[in-house]
């Protein structure tokens, strides 16, 4: 369990003595072993009851003087805490003292404990800078949780089929409360793996919204075609505003990358006030 941590989606995970079989939330007076952080970055808490009956928490440390620079260990979406070198485990020796935990409700020898000093837990930036949108729809953080984001990107492209699956944008954050708030900056393409439309959004000098489909600057401007964007709309494009879904992966990794297209690429812009799709 613990080697599943990874400060992001997994960060916390506890166990503690039942007092009750039947209802798995219950401890023994609040007492347990928590773990933060990731398999190779976590901080380990116990919660011990004082001679003056209270119960408190206390962080996990090697034995040794504490010394050197307080580091800090992520423990969440936008939570970290601070401690020092000797306090931060990897995954196995957290396993040694969780089971330890585990057959004696203590912690083992040599460890030392430190009690617990809410000032250590600080608020950060949120890991991800960007979010995505497949269909219009099902908005969610781009991550690169199970894969490179440059992975990801093709392996999203590729699933395009014109079909089930045939939009997918992404823009950078401006708040990460709200993943469809943007500032107009975002790259989307529709269609499928083997013919995509590439579009590029950004607020011109102006203030107001453009849009402009990318081409390939090498290759013939006819004849025109059609790519789908929804289960009944297409829009219409040259022949060299056509894009695979490998091609379409390098472009929307640069732009997740530096927030850029390359300036190779020929720029078509749309009229925003014109009906910009067509029937299928």
């Amino acid at each position: 369990m613990l080697s599943h941590l990874d400060a992001r989606e997994r960060f916390e995970y506890s166990i503690w003595r039942m007092t009750d079989p039947r209802g798995r939330m219950s401890r023994i007076a609040d007492q347990f072993i928590r773990a933060s952080g990731s398999a190779r970055a976590m901080v380990v808490v116990v919660t011990l009851r004082g001679e003056d009956g209270v119960i408190r928490a206390f962080t996990v440390a090697r034995p040794g003087v504490y010394q050197g620079a307080r580091v800090e260990v992520r423990t969440g979406d936008r939570t970290a805490v601070r401690v020092f070198p000797n306090e931060v485990f990897e995954v196995d020796e957290a396993a040694a003292i969780f089971y330890t935990y585990y057959l004696t409700d203590q912690v083992a020898q040599p460890y030392q404990l430190r009690e617990e000093d809410p000032a250590d837990t600080a608020a950060v930036p949120l890991l991800w800078s960007h979010a995505e949108s497949f269909n219009g729809g099902e908005f969610q953080y781009l991550t690169g949780d199970e894969e490179p984001v440059a992975d990801h990107l093709r392996t999203i492209l590729n699933q395009a089929d014109g079909k089930r699956r045939f939009t997918y944008s992404i823009w950078r954050m401006t708040d990460p409360d709200d993943l469809r708030a943007d500032v107009g900056d975002y790259i989307q393409a529709g269609g499928s793996a083997e013919a995509l439309s590439i579009e590029l959004g950004y607020p011109g000098p102006d203030g107001a919204q453009r849009l402009c489909t990318l081409g390939h600057p090498d290759q013939p401007v006819e004849p025109t075609t059609t790519v789908p964007i929804s289960t009944d709309r297409a829009v219409r494009v040259f022949a060299n505003e056509v894009f695979t879904a490998d091609e379409a992966a390098v472009i929307f990794d640069e732009y997740y990358r530096t927030g850029r297209v390359s300036g190779i690429l020929t720029r078509r812009e749309l009229d925003l006030a014109a009906v910009l799709s067509e029937p299928r």
